[in-house]
C-alpha cells in the first residue's frame, strides 16, 4: 500500500567523511522508530533558492521516501510504502 504522508519526522542520519555521504539510519514517526537498512536512492533538486535532498530509503517491511530542506534542516516523510500490504 502507498501513502503520500508529508509529515515532519525526526531523522537519525550517518555521515561517512570519507564517502562524503549522508545516510538515514532512524526515522521517528508517529510515536514510532524504523530503522533503515537499504538506501534505494538519493537525489539532488532545487525549489527556488533552496537545493531539497529526496532519500527513498528501506528496512525489511517498509519503504520510505524522505525530503530534506536545507534552509531550514526540516525533514518531511513524503510518502510511505508498506510492502506487506498490512
Amino acid at each position: 500500500m502507498n501513502e503520500i504522508i508529508n509529515e515532519k519526522v525526526s531523522v537519525i542520519t550517518l555521515y561517512d567523511r570519507i564517502k562524503g555521504s549522508v545516510m538515514p539510519v532512524k526515522i521517528k514517526w508517529q510515536g514510532r522508530t524504523y530503522a533503515i537498512t537499504k538506501l534505494g536512492y538519493h537525489h539532488k533538486v532545487t525549489e527556488g533558492r533552496t537545493l531539497i535532498h529526496i532519500f527513498s530509503v528501506s528496512n525489511e517491511e517498509t519503504a520510505f521516501k524522505l525530503r530534506l530542506d536545507t534552509n531550514t534542516l526540516h525533514w518531511t516523510l513524503l510518502e510511505i510504502y508498506d510492502e506487506l500490504g498490512s
